[in-house]
C-alpha cells in the first residue's frame, strides 16, 4: 500500500510540475519581446530560476539541438538518494516516464524547442524518506508495545517467584512456609488454597509424628517388659538348671558315672542358652542404659562391636553429654548407632569407622548430633529397600530432629542426626 501510494504521488508531482513549466514557458513566450526578431539568446527563459524543480530536466535548444538554457544548475541532492531496490521498484509499477515537447516557431519557423523529460529521483527520494520514518515510526511503535506487554507479562508472572519460592521451602521441609495475599483474585484463591493445604499437611505430619512416637514409646515399653521378663524368669530358670546340671556333674563322678556326659550337654546347653538370651536382652534393652546413662551405653555398645570386627579400625569421639535426655532421646541416639553398626557389618565392607557426638545448636535450639562414618562401597539411597533407616528417620522426626543420610557410591556412607534436647 505504502509503495503504491508513493508510486501515485511521484507521478502526480512530476505530471504538475510538468504542466506549471509548460503554463510558465507559454507565459514567457508571450512577454518576451525577442520572438518577433526569430531569434532565441542563450538564458532567454532565465529556466535556472526553476532549478527547484529537481524532479524535471528543462532544456531549451535551438533548431541546430544547441542547448541554449537549462534548469540544472546544481545536481546535488539534499535528500538522500533512494536506493536502487526501491526505485526499481517504483518503475515496475509505474508507465514508462515520457519527455515532454513545446515547439517554438515564429510565423512558420522554428526556433527553438523546449524538451521537459521527468527525472523522479528527487522525488523517489522524498518518497523515501517519508517511508524510512514511517517505518522507524513503526519500529518504535512495535517495540514499545512489545516492552509494554513485556513488562505487564512480568507483572502479572511477579507472584509465581513468590510461589515457586514458597514450593522449594516446602520441598526443604520448612512447613511454616505460607504464600501472602496477592491482589489478583485468580492468585488470591491459589494463595488461599496452598496456605490452607499446607497448614493441613504440617497439623497431619504432627499427628504422624505424634503416633509415630507414642508406637515407638509403647515398642519400647513391650521392649522393656519383654526383656525383664526374660530376663528374671527365663534367665533364672537356665541359672537353676545349669546350677543343677553341675550338682549331678560332681556327683557323677563318685556315684553315677553313667550320668556325667549328659550332665556335661546340659550344663554346655544351659550356658550357651544363657550367653543367647544376654545377646537378646542386650538388643531388646541395654540394660546399661538404664543403669548408667547414654554416654556409658554407647561406650559399650561401640567396644563390644570393636572386640567382634578387630579388622576395622574405630575412632571414638562421645563429648559429656550433661543434658538430662529423656527415655525416648536416649533409646534413639542409642538405637541409630546401633543401627549404623549393623549396616557397616552388614552392607559396607569397611576397613575404617568414626563414631563422633558433639552438641550442635540449629535454628536458636541446642541438641546433639551424632556422625558415623565409614569407608565401604556406599549404596545407591533410591536402591535402599531396608526399613533401619527409614525408621530411624521416623524416630528423629519425630522428636523434631533432622536426620541426613550420606550414601557416596564407592567412598563410604556418612550418618548424620541431630535431635533437639527440647522437641
Amino acid at each position: 500500500m505504502s509503495l503504491h501510494n508513493a508510486r501515485q504521488n511521484a507521478q502526480a508531482e512530476v505530471k504538475s510540475a510538468e504542466k506549471l513549466v509548460l503554463y510558465l514557458f507559454d507565459t514567457a513566450i508571450l512577454n518576451n519581446d525577442k520572438i518577433g526578431q526569430k531569434k532565441i539568446e542563450k538564458r532567454t527563459f532565465n529556466l535556472q530560476r526553476l532549478k527547484h524543480m529537481r524532479h524535471l530536466k528543462i532544456e531549451l535548444i535551438d533548431e541546430y539541438g544547441r542547448v541554449l538554457d537549462t534548469n540544472q544548475v546544481n545536481n546535488t541532492q539534499d535528500l538522500n538518494d533512494a536506493p536502487a531496490w526501491f526505485e526499481s521498484l517504483l518503475n515496475k509499477f509505474t508507465t514508462k516516464w515520457e519527455p515532454s515537447f513545446r515547439v517554438l516557431e515564429f510565423q512558420g519557423k522554428v526556433l527553438g524547442k523546449l524538451i521537459i523529460t521527468p527525472d523522479p529521483d528527487y522525488e523517489y527520494a522524498e518518497k523515501w524518506k517519508q517511508l524510512k520514518e514511517l517505518m522507524s515510526l513503526v519500529l518504535i511503535f512495535f517495540v514499545l508495545v512489545n516492552l509494554s506487554v513485556i513488562w505487564a507479562v512480568a507483572q502479572a508472572l511477579k507472584p509465581t517467584e513468590r510461589i515457586l519460592h514458597a514450593l522449594n521451602a516446602l520441598e526443604e521441609g520448612k512447613l511454616e512456609t505460607r504464600l501472602p495475599s496477592f491482589k489478583a483474585p485468580e492468585l488470591a484463591k491459589i494463595g488461599d488454597k496452598f496456605n490452607h493445604m499446607i497448614a493441613k499437611l504440617e497439623q497431619s505430619i504432627k499427628q504422624n509424628h505424634k503416633l509415630t512416637q507414642d508406637l515407638i514409646t509403647l515398642q519400647e515399653q513391650e521392649r522393656k517388659n519383654l526383656a525383664r521378663d526374660l530376663h528374671d524368669e527365663f534367665g533364672q530358670c537356665l541359672t537353676a538348671i545349669n546350677t543343677d546340671a553341675s550338682i549331678v556333674l560332681k556327683a557323677s563322678d563318685k556315684k553315677y558315672p553313667e550320668l556325667k556326659e549328659s550332665a556335661q550337654a546340659i550344663s554346655q546347653l544351659s550356658r550357651h542358652l544363657m550367653e543367647m538370651v544376654g545377646g537378646l536382652l542386650q538388643k531388646l534393652r541395654p540394660g546399661v542404659l538404664d543403669d548408667l546413662g547414654i554416654e556409658a551405653a554407647l561406650q559399650d555398645l561401640i567396644e563390644t562391636w570393636q572386640s567382634r570386627h578387630k579388622d576395622v579400625a574405630c575412632k571414638i569421639d562421645i563429648v559429656g553429654i550433661k543434658e538430662n535426655l529423656n527415655e525416648a532421646q536416649s533409646i534413639t541416639l542409642y538405637r541409630l548407632v546401633q543401627e549404623s553398626l549393623t549396616n557397616i557389618t552388614k552392607h559396607a565392607n569397611a576397613t575404617e569407622m568414626s563414631v563422633q557426638l558433639l552438641y550442635k545448636q540449629k535454628n536458636e535450639i541446642n541438641g546433639i548430633q551424632a556422625i558415623v562414618k565409614d569407608n565401604g562401597k556406599g549404596f545407591k539411597q533410591e536402591t535402599n529397600s531396608g526399613f533401619g533407616l527409614p525408621g530411624m528417620r521416623e524416630r528423629i522426626e519425630g522428636l523434631g530432629g533432622e536426620l541426613i543420610i550420606k550414601p557416596n557410591l564407592g567412598k563410604g556412607t556418612e550418618i548424620n542426626a541431630w535431635i533437639p534436647f527440647k522437641a
